[in-house]
């Protein structure tokens, strides 16, 4: 089992993670999300939210960290992991948890559980426009207002339903079919992420 150091807006920046990875026992951390709408960012805005990536992507304690990116433009979000993957980032995280209203109200977060086909758009484009060697994942709630919602996002990449009994098993394998290689899971006390596959 790894312990992930989950993000949280406000609360989780670079310096929480530089003291808590030195602690110890955390695997890998998270950034906080990085909101992207119509354009490509600047690299200093990545540098200031991220200023691990001029270490190599790991706390000063060695802790890899990971990018996470939220928004719902497709292009705009692949775009964005891209170049952040030239400035070092290892591992391409998509935010699609975020319950917090001031998100979900610009189109970002939990609300696209509501849009399935949106959902794994996003995914597609990420994964396709990020060096192949980078891996993509995806955190996600159990769903918006029902966990139905989470079901139709897995489903999302299948082309077909599977009998509600198996829909649990099945939850990440349409985001995994449009190319994330783990889901995470955060339900309404807060939890991560659980992977597809071993990270």
């Amino acid at each position: 089992m790894q312990i992930a150091l989950a993000p949280m807006e406000g609360l989780v920046d670079e310096i929480l993670r530089d003291v808590l990875t030195r602690i110890g026992g955390i695997d890998w951390c998270v950034t906080e999300f990085i909101r992207v709408s119509e354009r490509l960012l600047p690299a200093a805005t990545y540098h200031k939210l991220a200023p691990e990536l001029f270490n190599g992507a790991r706390t000063q304690a060695g802790t890899p960290m990971r990018v996470q990116f939220l928004g719902s433009d497709p292009q705009c979000l692949a775009d964005n992991a891209a170049f952040a993957c030239t400035l070092g980032a290892p591992v391409i995280d998509l935010n699609f948890g975020c319950p917090a209203k001031t998100v979900n109200k610009s189109r970002g977060g939990a609300v696209l559980l509501k849009e399935p086909e949106l959902l794994h758009a996003i995914v597609r484009e990420v994964r396709r426009t990020v060096p192949a060697e980078i891996p993509v994942t995806a955190k996600m709630r159990l769903g918006f207002e029902g966990k139905e919602g989470a079901l139709d996002c897995a489903r999302s990449g299948r082309g077909r339903r599977q009998p509600d009994r198996r829909a649990r098993a099945d939850q990440g394998r349409g985001l995994q079919a449009a190319g994330a290689l783990g889901m995470g899971g955060a339900g309404a006390g807060g939890g991560w992420r659980t992977g597809l596959r071993q990270w």
